[in-house]
């Protein structure tokens, strides 16, 4: 029972601190400036899709490290952070910002796929399975964080800290602007496109599951190709 417990406060952390790095990352992107509040609690159990308690638990590990204050009105602000002389990309938000962005994500993503088919384990592939399964049952405006998730599961098991790092750095990028990538199709129960998605996830999962690399590339790059044919069809 202690192990069972210890897994799970230990799942609970990383999601926690998944929560604090995104948020962290929004205010050094200038996304949230000083006065702004990241949203409210539901909004944002809603968003990474995790509960209440775990976002409690961000909030405050970000308010204890000076990161965001307790406003009067109850949900916490950005803070003034120092100005960064390192690199960094504006968030998205226009067509042309989203296409660059997703041109940078086919380079790195389809090496993760074929890194994490070679050197995924059991626990890895596990996550990725998982993630696969959230993102077939999500709906409206948590399919877009359910396929971060996935995308993130296949770098984790890639086992480059960097290649991570860059997605992690990358994926919020895109939030503004990310309903533009799926797009709703009309006269149909569900999303089309959610459809399509779900099974070229189900290709990449195959891929890595048989542990072929050059399998898990090709299907990781029809998938973003495909993404960056819907960016230059609704620009048209």
């Amino acid at each position: 029972m202690a192990s069972r417990i210890s897994r799970r406060a230990l799942w609970l952390q990383k999601i926690t601190d998944e929560v604090v790095s995104q948020i962290r990352r929004r205010i050094d992107l200038h996304a949230l400036s000083a006065g702004q509040s990241p949203g409210t609690r539901d909004e944002l159990a809603a968003e990474f899709v995790t509960s209440t308690s775990v976002i409690d638990r961000a909030l405050d590990q970000l308010v204890e490290d000076g990161v965001l204050v307790p406003s009067e009105a109850g949900p916490v602000v950005a803070t003034e952070q120092p100005a960064s002389n390192g690199f960094a990309i504006s968030p998205a938000q226009t067509l042309q910002d989203v296409r660059a962005i997703l041109e940078l994500r086919l380079g790195l993503e389809t090496v993760s796929a074929g890194l994490a088919a070679l050197r995924r384990d059991e626990a890895q592939l596990a996550a990725i399975r998982q993630a696969a399964a959230a993102f077939s049952n999500a709906e409206g405006d948590t399919a877009a964080q359910a396929d971060i998730h996935f995308h993130r599961a296949i770098a984790s098991a890639a086992g480059n800290i960097y290649l991570l790092d860059l997605l992690d750095y990358l994926g919020p990028l895109l939030m503004p602007r990310r309903r533009i990538l799926l797009p709703k199709t009309p006269g149909t129960e569900r999303d089309g496109n959610l459809e399509q998605s779900e099974q070229e996830h189900a290709a990449i999962l195959a891929a890595i599951t048989a542990q072929e690399p050059e399998a898990a590339d090709q299907a990781m790059r029809a998938h973003l190709l495909r993404a960056l044919a819907l960016i230059e069809r609704s620009g048209r």
